[in-house]
């Protein structure tokens, strides 16, 4: 008997984030033995992730299982799964915005999806939040393109440009734009004796947003300036703000805390150069509270925090330095700027999500396989 077991993986960059893809034939389908099986690809719990594919940070730990659409309305599903590092957990919460521009990628260069030129349009059914989203992608020769003038933040050089349309996402994890009915809420943080404001917006991504300053923070900070007291005092705002969604409040990602200001000059994580206040609208920064500040900014809420700006009484909108709308959303971000665009509008009903999208580049790594001890996982 063979003492380790071959399975078959891509490894792809999307945006600011790299993830182990997988075919959804070859995982398993009972979910604690699939949990195992992604963490030994991984080599998790380790904080070094030393005997798998993870790279030992949250944007590298990312796992993407490609399957045959379940949707009439889609042409492929797609499972989304970000692994604990230093510790045994596999989360299916989000979607990744990043990760999910590289699934338009795979799609058609695995012949999931017909290549139509210059353009191709994936549908993609995420399964972790029941929503389709759009994705178009440059092509040429009945392939991708992977070179183009195209840059983001957080990315050496340029790529060919790809389009990812959130507009059908909104109310994904609760069903509301606005999960509580108000733009805005209190909610008490034991560790600073006092409340809050946070806004909690529900497209994308589930996010609950919260004023640096209130903190104690300008929204500038980088990962090594984050302090375990803020830290502490962020989770316990995650927290609040998942029970007044009714959503589970341990062992979760979401809601994304996200914290804002006003936008203002600092210098970029990679220490190369200074990214200007007059070229965003405010400054933010997400935490996951197991590993960290995000060295850059999640898709997800990218989309979430272009569509919070936009709605009056939000501490988004109060941060922005602009309230022109529908627009592009600047967003400083320790690696940079990220722009968003966003239209959304109140009716009868509340608000109502009209359009939001963004760019990303993503290209094909590495074919291989990824060897796993026999019993280790099964």
């Amino acid at each position: 008997m063979a003492e380790q077991i071959k399975v078959a993986c891509t490894i792809m960059r999307g945006g600011t984030s790299k993830a182990v893809f997988l075919n959804q034939a070859q995982v398993p389908t009972d979910a604690a033995e699939r949990d195992r099986f992604l963490l030994a690809i991984f080599g998790s719990p380790d904080k070094r992730q030393i005997d798998g594919l993870g790279g030992a940070d949250i944007l590298t730990s990312k796992c993407a299982i490609i399957g045959p659409s379940t949707r009439e309305d889609s042409d492929i599903d797609y499972t989304f799964a970000q692994i604990g590092i230093g510790e045994p957990t596999v989360s299916y919460e989000i979607v990744c915005g990043n990760i999910s521009s590289a699934v338009g990628v795979y799609a058609i260069e695995e012949g999931l999806v017909r290549c139509a030129e210059p353009e191709t349009t994936v549908r993609i059914h995420n399964t972790n939040t029941g929503k389709v989203l759009r994705v178009t992608v440059e092509t040429a020769n009945g392939s991708p393109r992977v070179t183009g003038d195209f840059a983001i933040d957080g990315v050496p050089g340029t790529g060919a440009e790809i389009k990812l349309d959130y507009s059908d996402t909104s109310g994904a994890t609760t069903g509301h734009l606005l999960p509580t009915g108000s733009a805005r809420n209190v909610v008490h943080v034991p560790s600073l004796s006092r409340d809050v404001d946070v806004s909690i917006v529900d497209v994308g991504t589930l996010s609950v947003f919260m004023r640096a300053s209130d903190l104690g923070m300008t929204g500038t900070e980088m990962p090594s300036d984050f302090t375990a007291a803020q830290n502490n005092a962020i989770e316990e705002v995650r927290r609040a703000a998942a029970k007044l969604c009714d959503q589970p409040d341990s062992n979760t990602l979401t809601p994304f805390p996200i914290f804002v200001g006003p936008a203002a000059s600092y210098q970029s994580f990679a220490g190369d150069r200074i990214i200007d206040a007059g070229d965003m609208d405010l400054v933010a920064r997400m935490v996951v509270t197991s590993t960290g500040m995000h060295k850059a900014f999640p898709g997800g809420g990218s989309i979430c925090i272009s569509i919070a700006a936009q709605i009056a009484g939000t501490v988004v909108h109060e941060c922005s330095s602009t309230a022109v709308s529908p627009r592009h959303v600047r967003v400083g971000h320790p690696s940079g700027v990220i722009s968003i665009y966003g239209d959304v509008d109140k009716g009868s009903d509340g608000w109502e999500v009209k359009e939001v999208y963004f760019s990303r580049t993503a290209r094909r790594l590495l074919d291989g396989h990824a060897y796993l001890v026999d019993g280790c996982w099964n």
